[in-house]
């Protein structure tokens, strides 16, 4: 009760003492809680439309076949079933064609929503089979690509279809964002018996559920896995939102809150500033307190009390701006993006717990050292890191109880544990690095003062400056280098990403890619692309789906499967086999022989299986077409996923009864003979679509840079979190600075060499940052991305804001030096 009492008197008209503590908190409070609650949001709003954008309470999915009657069966006794099947045919109109995003779809669609279209007729009215012929709903640039109109008659698969409708919306397919033609909808009885459906064609077939009352998605999923363990399903729960948009906003919000994080670290260097300027004011008070019989714990109490009630109100500033920008950010939002409008209460928390714990670690040690001041050094006006004893064992264990704290918070809150954990350790390393060239500064300068070439009074006083007892050498270091290190590592990040999207991906990419090939065709297409000279060279492979059902002997589910492998153990995996060995050189293991023909052996990515735990004589087992396949692994290789030439994770040796399949061809060529070639390949294969390689670069290279431009935009605002935390830090520590630019002006010194040893000063903190700053910012980034790209250091960020950090500390710093010097002598002496 002393100790709270105290800190309520001395408090009482100070806390303007600790502006910049409250600004650093709520700056790095409201960056986690706005980036947080955003994400809630739209999260909130994925799960809420999720039976929308599923098509049902559960959605189940199969490649290449239709679902069991057994399965059926099950399904209608449950609740209502709707099924259909998605395939990309080629759809001709006279001597035109376009590839098509194609669905068809049975009576019972939708089970959710309302398919729109225009005109606004009945589903059945615009798919039915109407004088013998069945109808389709279109998207309009289809109409365009084909030079067609409603009432016209198109032919896909072997069958016709007459123009009926435009598509104006489709329940499900808000959230699908990358498409590789127009969509086209028709009836499923329309395609039974045609080549749209042929064996080994690539069709995904879906079932979606309405579930009776009684069923809950989670239940009903696990009552199917139990009776048919076998079935191969993708399924997908509607109460766990849409998997693909959740792990990208997932992935979107683990690097916007590392961004905050560093916000939030930056700031700490605000926050012991602060706490450090309002201690030395109060220097007086404290003497007075100890010569008066107050311990060391007792000043601490006193101080940590007003800390964390200056925090407490820093974090509720930060707390309301967290709560009101991401309602405001809504409107930004893309129309097919949804997001449910409401204040999100867990990201508040977590928000305020990550600004108490960072306000706590870092005032901890400015108090710590007041508190082992002696009366006769604070009453000498002495500095404490001089006269003060040696940091308790239990400073240390509290700082590094909060520091682990902090670090636990942010794993657990985020949304992938694993990459928040190496941003975690990749935040420490940072600040002990920035630390750790802080201490060799001051060293360099203690050494330096000592030689010869210090004589010059302006340099002698700037390397005194850099050494002197409670320098904030290291702190200012630390702020500007951690503000430096994230820019430049976002931003050699998307130079690397644009570079490698716009000029080396073009150069290794095929110009075209050729689908659903009938094996059969295989030595006929080889033959035409001989008489073709413009064609450089191609790729032609098998291509089927299977599923990953178990790993060395056990089941997908009764094992944790790392987060980035998802791509090869979720759903249905792209799969091939052939003969030869690829180009590329395997990792482990022997490729066998061209002829082999024992039990099928199997290739594996060797980063795959580096995260999957397995290794050369290891087995997976694949679910092709329902039949389960168990097969060896016999060696790894290194894939090259960015290169986009035609490779598989998995790769089987060549089978001697295979599974039906269709192929998949890959031909490079100039890109003036493209479409001459796609025309040609057109009239020799009608039924085999032709893909555009460039327009998929396009595309992927427009959603790179959107995110790019996320990130630096965030990285920017830590940048001017940065400039306002240094600024304010010199500004905190103005009256020492003052009190010396005075002692100065009193032993002979000019205002111009008073001027000139605080811009040296700064100039040499922020060029030691500057230089550590590129070097870790450019290692961060090729962790990053060095595995999948050529990387090449960046420079360009580091300098305009360098300039910018450096020339804020430099005109606060300067102002407030000329402030004093402007002051009456005496006045400020007889102040201090």
């Amino acid at each position: 009760m002393v100790v709270l009492r105290l800190a309520c008197r001395d408090l009482r008209g100070a806390l303007g003492g600790f502006w910049l503590l409250m600004v650093c908190v709520a700056l790095g409070t409201a960056a986690i809680a706005s980036i947080g609650g955003l994400s809630a949001m739209i999260l909130d709003g994925v799960r809420a439309g999720g039976r929308l954008s599923i098509g049902g309470d559960v959605s189940l999915r199969l490649f290449h076949q239709p679902p069991d009657p057994a399965h059926l069966k099950a399904f209608s006794a449950d609740g209502t079933a709707s099924l259909s099947v998605e395939l990309r045919p080629l759809v001709h109109h006279g001597a035109q064609q376009a590839l098509v995003e194609l669905r068809a779809v049975d009576s019972a669609y939708p089970l959710y929503g309302a398919l729109a279209l225009e005109p606004a007729i009945a589903p059945a009215e615009a798919l039915g089979r109407r004088d013998g012929m069945w109808g389709a709903a279109v998207a309009a640039p289809l109409l365009t690509a084909l030079g067609a109109a409603l009432g016209d008659v198109v032919e896909a698969g072997g069958q016709r279809f007459e123009l009926r409708a435009l598509i104006r919306e489709e329940p499900d397919r808000a959230l699908r964002g990358f498409t590789l033609g127009p969509r086209m909808i028709v009836a499923l009885p329309a395609i039974a018996g045609s080549d749209l459906v042929a064996p080994g064609t690539q069709t995904y077939w879906y079932t979606r559920l309405r579930l009776n009352d009684g069923w809950s998605p989670a239940d009903w999923i696990a009552n199917f896995e139990r009776r048919f363990p076998e079935s191969g399903y993708r399924i997908v729960n509607a109460d766990e939102g849409v998997p693909g948009v959740e792990r990208s906003l997932a992935l979107v919000t683990s690097l916007l809150s590392f961004v905050a994080l560093g916000m939030l670290l930056i700031g700490g260097v605000g926050i012991a500033s602060s706490v450090g300027a309002y201690l030395e004011r109060k220097r007086d008070t404290i003497a007075t307190l100890k010569s008066l019989g107050a311990t060391s714990r007792t000043i601490l109490g006193v101080y940590l009390v007003q800390v964390v009630a200056a925090a407490l109100g820093g974090i509720a500033l930060g707390l309301g701006l967290g709560a009101l920008l991401p309602l405001a950010a809504l409107p930004l939002l893309p129309d097919w993006l949804p997001a449910y409008p409401a204040v999100q209460l867990r990201p508040l928390i977590v928000a305020g717990g990550f600004g108490l714990l960072a306000a706590l670690l870092f005032s901890l040690w400015p108090l710590a050292k007041a508190g082992r001041q002696s009366p006769q050094a604070l009453f000498r006006q002495l500095v404490a890191a001089e006269q003060a004893g040696p940091a308790s064992a239990r400073l240390w264990v509290a700082m590094v109880l909060l520091a682990a704290a902090l670090a636990a918070l942010f794993v657990w809150s985020a949304p992938l544990p694993v990459i928040a954990g190496l941003f975690a350790a990749a935040a420490v390393v940072g600040v002990l690095a920035f630390i750790g060239l802080g201490r060799l500064c001051v060293l360099a300068a203690r050494k330096i003062g000592q030689h010869r070439l210090a004589r010059r009074p302006v340099l002698r006083l700037t390397v005194a400056n850099l050494h002197r007892p409670g320098a904030p050498t290291a702190s200012l270091i630390m702020a500007m280098g951690l503000s430096l290190t994230v820019l430049v590592a976002v931003t050699a990040i998307r130079e690397n990403a644009d570079r490698h999207l716009a000029d080396t991906v073009p150069a290794m990419a095929p110009d075209l890619v050729l689908l659903n090939l009938p094996p059969e065709e295989g030595a006929r297409f080889d033959a035409a692309l001989e008489d073709m000279p413009q064609v450089a060279r191609w790729q032609r492979l098998p291509f089927l789906h299977g599923r990953v059902d178990r790993i060395a002997g056990r089941k997908v589910t009764e094992r944790p499967v790392p987060a980035d492998m998802g791509f090869v153990i979720r759903g249905d995996r792209g799969l091939s086999w052939r003969a030869a060995p690829p180009e590329r050189a395997l990792v482990a293991g022997e490729w066998w022989p061209a002829d082999y023909t024992g039990p099928t052996l199997l290739s594996l990515d060797g980063r795959v299986a580096d995260r999957l735990g397995l290794s050369v004589g290891d087995t997976l087992t694949l679910n092709i077409h329902g039949a389960p396949l168990t097969a060896r692994i016999a060696n790894l290789r290194h894939v090259d996923w960015s290169g986009l030439e035609i490779d598989f994770p998995i790769l089987l040796s060549p089978p001697a009864d295979p599974p039906p399949y269709r192929e998949i061809a890959a031909l490079w060529m100039p890109p003036q003979s493209v479409a001459a070639t796609r025309t040609a390949l057109a009239a020799l294969f009608p039924k085999s679509p032709t893909i555009l390689v460039d327009e998929v670069i396009d595309f992927f290279g427009a959603v790179a840079r959107d995110a790019g431009r996320l990130l630096s935009a965030a990285s920017s605002v830590a940048g001017l979190a940065a400039l306002l935390v240094l600024g304010g830090a010199v500004a905190a520590s103005q009256q020492r600075r003052g009190r010396e630019a005075v002692l100065l002006k009193v032993l002979g010194a000019t205002r111009r060499q008073v001027m000139a040893v605080t811009i040296l000063e700064f100039a040499l903190v922020g060029g030691a940052a500057c230089l550590l700053a590129l070097l870790l910012g450019n290692l961060a980034a090729w962790a990053a991305i060095g595995g999948v790209m050529a990387f090449r250091p960046s420079l360009g960020p580091a300098l305009p804001w360098s300039l910018a950090l450096l020339g804020l500390m430099t005109v606060v710093g300067v102002i407030a030096a000329a402030w004093s010097l402007a002051r009456p002598v005496g006045r400020v002496l007889r102040q201090d």
